[in-house]
């Protein structure tokens, strides 16, 4: 068996094997070996320095600490090392802000602060990149992280409560269904957990105190993945309570004044938020040095700058200390959550420290022993422009120098185009043999910045040097999420029954009615009436979504009155089904262009793409061009969250028309993001022969005149414009394609035009939150919908705060992106104040330039404002809501929304996603003003997107924004009231059977057999608590078959353990309540005797597979008519249970 170092040793990136020819750079792999430095290293560039850092981890076999100025240029350090071996890490600075108490934050930064610190405790050898602020913030002394990580392997002896109480002071949330990181559920022998480390959370089985078995699981399913022996769950929380730790905060606490809801929480045994605030009251000092092995690596990039950076955060931490102790919102104490720099900057002089200098140098602080110089070179530019990296190869090949081009997906391409220049150069998709001295090869992988070494003539070019982007590997397909399902049934909820109206949700109750015990839904109607369902007619009733609650009005049993209300909403959907199937209807008859497949303009445009497209995009793409290549009409609805890659998407649709000779209108909602999306489109299409225009208020009349000209006569391509072009003024010569970008920021009127407008033209639709009606036509298959779920590599969620307003966490989110050479978005909706808030800010932030932007606004001033913050030359952009529509400038990461709570949710989620579209970390800081009751709708749409800080959330956003909102502004006043009179899905359900009584088809109406069994069919307390029952009873009301039913017994057993019979009898009366509806009962009764099964028709006897069985069953079974045609079928099981099994199988025989 080989040992560990020696398979790294083979899996050695090829260009960190040849690395060992370097003299120099042997000669200081030797000295840190040794521990004979301090070192200074000279000569090293920016893109080599990552490339020497990963070859010290993997020659020294040591852990190595990169120390740079700030965040971006250490995240930049590990992306650039994570090509060369998976064992490098960033340690982002600890971002929490002081003033805010009670905050709420998303978890993201602490897992990924926490992974390298657990495999530094862990003894494994890694290379971490840091920032002059992380190095001097405080942390938790490892001990106390290492008492906390808990290592369990099944035959361990534990109580499963001992278990839960270490994990949750050790920072984990207790919950009842474990789904996100930093969770854990204890039910009966079970207890799930989800390591913040772990892709997948784990479920660990106990017999009695010892541990059976462990297992990853899959958290949307919750289905095993596979059984494991070992398994290390690092604490979920930077700063887990030891015992002593507990006892020590609290003693501090209990004589602090203000501080008393953090101390009643730690006395009950809880975990208040935002405690690594704190920290000073319960740990010793400690930083990131503590966590190092003994001989660790430790490399400073340019010592003056890191030292510089250092002084500059901790000053600006005194600061800010100093300003929220004046304002009574932090403690004394918390001026020592970072260290003087001097102090632990001195303690970096070991002797297996190297600073790295790009000139010649010296450095107070650190004298060093031993000086090392380095030639290297930073690879030139050749975006674009072949012939001279044509002319450079052929260059180094006379010099007899070797040349590697990682050139990623790109490979081929390069030979190409290389081979036209007369270059023959070979091509591997993969390199893992040893660079041969003297070759020329393009490599199919991918590295992020190109570098020569004159020493080792070797050239190395990368594609960021060849397309002017870094490389991106393909992000991995997401899993696919189930099927969009409205929310769980909880206590308190009002619910819609179909036959008796809108009632409230009590609880679940199980009652015994004629000796048998069965579960019931516990329903309370006007004038306290009670109505209890059997949940195995779960399917009758849905929650009620229709706008706010408190209109809703419970029906009276009884009365007539809910069936009045049904007839009245039926009457009213007509009108409304009839236009609509006259829409939909008209195209899929009416016969649309087809496109010709994709021509070889098609390819280049899509080669020329510089990242590598992620799975969904491609899918989509293949759905569009499939769309367009028939002769249908095209209306397809495209999903994406917001970032995702749909505007290229729907850049290739485009160039798909132009290459046909069609026209393409691209309709955006705001005058700005039609001249963003005209420079991607005017970039992207340049070198191509496509003539690209924009219209919309910004233009003179001259160009105006311009663009309606060319339009007319056919000499522009592609049109990018807002409602302008729904105009009358405008006409196409041909027009093709019509692509909408964010259609539910579209007033009624002008989304009347666009009806009318795609009738008879291929019509795409790009939206991230979508509305629910379109929504919801995808789903019934009016309209067909494309999802990009993959978000791009490289994007992290955007860490949330939900927070109170202060003055003082303003000023420290806008310095603090000042501070990382970012821009930031203040948004505050209150046009008429904004001047004045304006100046307010400015004497708050006197460092940043602040400009103010409305729609209110002259139109020139506007585009001045808002293209001028795009070029940089403003910090900070005070505004209205006018940028949530899809606007994208990478450089913004910070948007501090101010009265988040009045916005609603889809709003505040588009707001979000203009952050955060980099490579860089995105913040959004939404705030409420201090002390202010938040409205229920308000509080509701907070704790919504705090719970949404992953990506991908705009569906169930929009979902949540539908129960909180209602659809109003879809279906008009009038189509609106009657959907708050019956709740939106019996309104979808009478919307769908008008549709199909107007095309002529009649809706399948599904038989509600009712099953009468005297069994036990419940859920006992001790198998699965009350709260999570109702997913079990949804489930079993949606079942379709016998494959469906050994599914969910199969999860049952994973998840809950053995399913006792009262379970099993459950199961079986929902799948033969199914499988007797399909085969035409309304009534099945069982009991000890047999079966009796009444036909709701006799036209169901029409039914070979019933006579055949009936036959094979001729003893037990006939039929029989005296009251009722009925199937009575004799069994000779010992009880009902028994018999119910007999049932099912003689009705699966039928299907």
């Amino acid at each position: 068996m080989l040992n560990r170092k020696a398979k790294r040793r083979m899996n050695e990136h090829p260009l960190i094997k040849i690395l060992n020819k370097h003299p120099e750079y042997t000669r200081l792999v030797d000295a840190l070996k040794k521990g004979e430095g301090s070192a200074a290293v000279f000569g090293l560039g920016e893109a080599v320095r990552p490339h020497i850092a990963a070859g010290l981890l993997c020659h020294t076999g040591k852990t190595v600490l990169i120390i740079t100025a700030n965040e971006s240029s250490a995240a930049r350090i590990q992306q650039d090392m994570a090509a060369f071996t998976d064992r490098a890490y960033h340690l982002p600075a600890r971002e929490l802000p002081l003033g805010a108490k009670g905050i709420a934050a998303s978890a993201g930064l602490t897992a990924r602060r926490l992974e390298p610190l657990c495999a530094l405790l862990n003894g494994e050898n890694i290379a971490v990149a840091v920032s002059a602020e992380a190095l001097i913030q405080r942390m938790t002394p490892p001990a106390a992280i290492a008492q906390c990580m808990r290592t369990v392997s099944a035959g361990d002896r534990t109580e499963p409560r001992e278990l839960l109480a270490a994990l949750i002071n050790a920072g984990y949330e207790r919950v009842d269904m474990c789904e996100g990181k930093g969770q854990v559920c204890l039910r009966g022998g079970y207890l799930d957990v989800f390591p913040i480390s772990m892709a997948n959370p784990v479920r660990i089985e106990f017999f009695d105190d010892e541990i059976d078995t462990m297992r990853t699981y899959d958290a949307v399913s919750q289905r095993s993945i596979e059984n494991i022996d070992r398994c290390v769950i690092p604490p979920a929380t930077e700063m887990p309570l030891t015992k002593e730790a507990r006892t020590r905060g609290m003693r501090a606490l209990r004589k602090t004044e203000g501080m008393k809801e953090e101390y009643d929480r730690l006395s009950e045994g809880g975990i208040p938020l935002g405690l690594e605030m704190l920290m000073p009251l319960f740990y010793p000092e400690a930083f990131i040095t503590d966590y190092l092995p003994e001989g660790a690596i430790i490399l400073i990039d340019e010592p003056q700058r890191v030292e510089e950076s250092a002084k500059l955060a901790f000053t600006t931490h005194l600061d800010r200390v100093g300003s929220y102790i004046h304002e009574g919102t932090a403690l004394p104490e918390q001026a020592e959550l970072i260290c003087q720099p001097s102090h632990i900057l001195q303690s970096l002089d070991t002797p297996y420290t190297a600073m790295l200098f790009a000139l010649t140098r010296t450095y107070g602080l650190i004298k060093p022993k031993c000086l090392f110089r380095f030639e290297t070179r930073p690879m030139a530019k050749y975006i674009g422009n072949t012939p001279a990296l044509a002319a450079d190869i052929e260059s180094w090949k006379r010099g007899g120098s070797t040349v590697m081009i990682y050139a990623g997906a790109h490979a081929k391409r390069i030979g190409d185009m290389l081979g036209d220049e007369g270059v023959t150069i070979g091509i591997a998709e993969a390199l893992t043999r040893d660079i041969i001295s003297g070759e020329q090869l393009i490599v199919g992988q991918s590295i992020a910045r190109g570098f020569e070494y004159p020493e080792l003539r070797l050239a190395v070019i990368s594609e960021c040097e060849l397309y002017g982007t870094e490389s991106r590997r393909s992000a991995s397909s997401s899993k696919k999420k189930p099927k969009l399902a409205f929310s769980e049934l909880s206590v308190g909820d009002l619910v819609v029954h179909e036959l008796h109206g809108i009632g409230r949700f009590v609880g679940v109750v199980t009652l015994q009615v004629a000796g048998v015990s069965r579960d019931y839904l516990h329903l309370v109607y006007a004038g306290g009436d009670k109505l209890y369902v059997p949940t195995d007619q779960l399917d009758r009733v849905q929650k009620y979504i229709g706008g706010d609650e408190t209109t809703a009005h419970l029906s009276h049993l009884g009365t007539g009155e809910w069936q009045r209300t049904v007839n009245k909403t039926r009457e009213s959907v007509k009108k409304l089904a009839f236009d609509l199937v006259k829409l939909y209807g008209d195209r899929l008859h009416r016969k649309g262009h087809a496109f010709p497949p994709d021509t070889a303009w098609q390819k280049r445009l899509e080669e020329s793409f510089p990242y590598q497209e992620t799975p969904d995009q491609l899918t989509s793409i293949a759905e569009i061009k499939k769309d367009m290549e028939s002769d249908r009409v095209m209306d397809r609805l495209l999903c994406g969250d917001v970032g995702y890659g749909k505007t290229e998407v729907a850049l290739r649709a485009a160039f798909k028309a132009v290459t046909d000779s069609k026209q393409v209108a691209f309709l955006v909602p705001t005058t700005i993001l039609a001249q963003q999306h005209y420079n991607t489109l005017a970039a992207r299409f340049s070198g191509f022969p496509v003539n690209v225009a924009l219209l919309s208020r910004f233009n003179t009349p001259s160009e105006e005149a311009r663009v309606i000209d060319g339009l007319k006569k056919g000499t522009i391509d592609v049109v990018v414009g807002t409602h302008k072009l729904l105009s009358k003024s405008v006409q196409f010569k041909d027009l093709g394609l019509l692509i909408i970008d964010e259609e539910q920021r579209f007033g009624v009127g002008h989304k009347e035009q666009i009806k009318e407008m795609r009738k008879d033209i291929d019509a795409l639709t790009l939206s991230a939150t979508p509305i629910p009606r379109t929504l919801h036509m995808s789903m019934t298959g009016i309209r067909d919908m494309s999802v990009i779920e993959t978000p791009p590599e490289q994007r992290y969620p955007v860490q949330t705060y939900v927070m109170e307003y202060s003055e003082a966490v303003a000023r420290e989110a806008i310095m603090k992106e000042l501070g990382r050479g970012g821009q930031v978005f203040f948004v505050y909706n209150n046009v008429r104040g904004m001047e004045t808030f304006a100046e307010k800010l400015k004497q708050l932030v006197p460092e940043a330039r602040i400009a103010y932007a409305h729609g209110q606004m002259g139109e020139r001033q506007l585009e001045r404002t808002m293209l001028d913050f795009m070029e940089q030359q403003y910090d900070v952009l005070l505004c209205s809501t006018i940028i949530e529509s899809g606007l994208d400038i990478p450089n913004v990461n910070t948007i501090i929304i101010y009265d988040a709570d009045k916005m609603g949710l889809a709003q505040l989620y588009q707001l979000r996603g203009r952050v955060g579209r980099g490579a860089r970390l995105g913040y959004a800081y939404l705030t409420f003003m201090r002390d202010k009751v938040l409205s229920d709708i308000a509080e509701k749409r907070l704790s919504a997107i705090r719970e949404f800080t992953q990506f991908g959330a705009g569906f169930k956003i929009a979902m949540r924004d539908l129960e909180i909102r209602g659809a109003g502004n879809v279906l008009g006043r009038e189509q609106h009231g009657h959907m708050q009179k019956v709740g939106y899905d019996m309104y979808v359900k009478l919307l769908n059977e008008a549709v199909g009584e107007i095309e002529g088809r009649p809706v399948q109406k599904t038989l509600n057999t009712t099953v009468e069994a005297d069994a036990d069919a419940y859920v006992p307390d001790d198998y699965i608590d009350k709260d999570n029952r109702m997913t079990l009873y949804q489930r079993l009301a949606e079942l379709t078959g016998k494959e469906e039913a050994d599914r969910l017994a199969d999860e049952l057993r994973e998840i809950y353990g053995e399913p006792p019979q009262e379970v099993k009898n459950l199961l079986e009366i929902a799948l033969i309540k199914r499988l007797a509806s399909k085969a035409g009962f309304e009534r099945v009764r069982v009991d000890k005797k047999g079966a009796e099964l009444d036909f709701a028709d006799k036209k169901y006897l029409d039914n070979p597979a019933l006579f055949a069985e009936m036959e094979r069953r001729k003893n037990t079974c006939r039929l029989d008519a005296s009251k009722k045609l009925s199937v009575q079928i004799g069994f000779d099981g010992k009880n009902a249970s028994a018999n119910l099994h007999s049932l099912e199988n003689f009705l699966l025989a039928l299907s």
